[in-house]
């Protein structure tokens, strides 16, 4: 049952659909259950974002890898960026009857600024409001490479990721200084994210296999 697997692992305003949803699977079926078997609901999951696979679930959803650069006169690129930005509404729902403090996404973007070694959140507004993190500094990157590699994404956001950090070896090396390099970085870009049209799926072979 899709309640008793989501129930204790939310870390989000969302836990309060997942809470409704209990509430009537358990009126549903009240005649039917002894108080004890009904189904407990279990508050936000607080533990270290670097415990399980939430994160990578919440990139797969919401997060995007971001590469660019410009091209000197001999054609060397310079001004090289490169980070995963990861974004959220600043609410939860606008009809809510949830008090603001529990309505806000603020709270889980902060806790993956922290995990992430991010300075700030950053609010923005585009279409509508949300809350950003950005992984622009190399500790962020090598955070996020390292727990990416326990938790894997496994969409073609995977790909993706393999191509930023391949942009992040060149960056940090400063390959991109020469052309060879430079060539490098143009062929990652330009199979990235809505740029890609070729798609490897042998990282599913591995999708959290349970012994």
């Amino acid at each position: 049952m899709i309640a008793v697997l989501l129930n204790g692992k939310m870390r989000t305003p969302k836990i309060e659909a997942l809470h409704r949803l209990i509430d009537w699977l358990n009126n549903k079926n009240s005649k039917y259950l002894l108080d004890t078997h009904k189904i407990p609901k279990l508050g936000l999951n607080e533990s270290s974002l670097n415990s399980d696979a939430w994160l990578s679930g919440f990139i797969e959803a919401d997060g995007n890898f971001y590469c660019a650069f410009n091209l000197n006169s001999e054609g060397i690129a310079t001004q090289v960026k490169h980070y995963m930005r990861i974004s959220q509404k600043t609410t939860y729902g606008k009809n809510t009857v949830l008090p603001l403090e529990i309505n806000s996404n603020f709270h889980i973007m902060d806790k993956i600024k922290e995990f992430l070694d991010v300075k700030n959140v950053v609010k923005t507004q585009r279409i509508k409001e949300k809350y950003e993190v950005r992984t622009s500094k190399k500790a962020s990157c090598e955070i996020l490479i390292n727990y990416l590699s326990i938790y894997p994404l496994f969409s073609s956001k995977h790909q993706d990721f393999l191509s930023w950090c391949n942009v992040h070896k060149i960056r940090v090396s400063k390959e991109y200084q020469t052309i060879k390099g430079t060539k490098k970085l143009i062929s990652l870009k330009n199979g990235m994210n809505t740029l890609r049209t070729q798609f490897n799926w042998d990282s599913l072979n591995k999708f959290y296999n349970v012994p």
